[in-house]
């Protein structure tokens, strides 16, 4: 099977993340709030916060950053952790944010929308991304 051209419309990239939110916890319990600063992108920090499980909330923005690279297929090479987040809209569903560069750099790439899920079970998170060419 070969590649589609970059100009082909479909699919840029997968990406999968499978997170133990007992990880998330003991680095909370570690670092605190600098650890909130340092990982989450404004938006993003100011969810976390609200939500009384933090350690849950912030293993989900964490596996949507992680699966959010691999679908770019560049891992964190040259990527902050705060490029990119993952918040809730209005009706709940999770959407992927990014600052500037990240948006510079999408256009670049030629990637156009993002999906996001995220799932939780069983003291573990998941999250998927999908991104779509331009």
């Amino acid at each position: 099977m070969t590649a589609a051209p970059p100009s082909a419309p479909g699919v840029y990239g997968i990406g999968v993340d499978v997170l133990r939110v007992e990880r998330m916890q003991k680095l909370l319990d570690k670092h605190g709030s600098k650890l909130l600063l340092r990982l989450l992108a404004p938006r993003e920090l100011r969810e976390v916060r609200a939500r009384s499980n933090r350690a849950r909330a912030l293993a989900m923005c964490w596996a949507a950053k992680e699966a959010f690279v691999k679908a770019l297929g560049t891992g964190f090479d040259g990527i902050g952790w705060r490029e990119v987040g993952v918040i809730r809209e209005a009706n709940g569903r999770p959407a992927l944010i990014y600052d500037r560069k990240m948006r510079a750099r999408l256009k670049a790439l030629g990637v156009g929308a993002a999906h996001v899920s995220l799932s939780d079970d069983g003291g573990l998170v998941c999250a998927y991304v999908v991104l779509e060419r331009a």
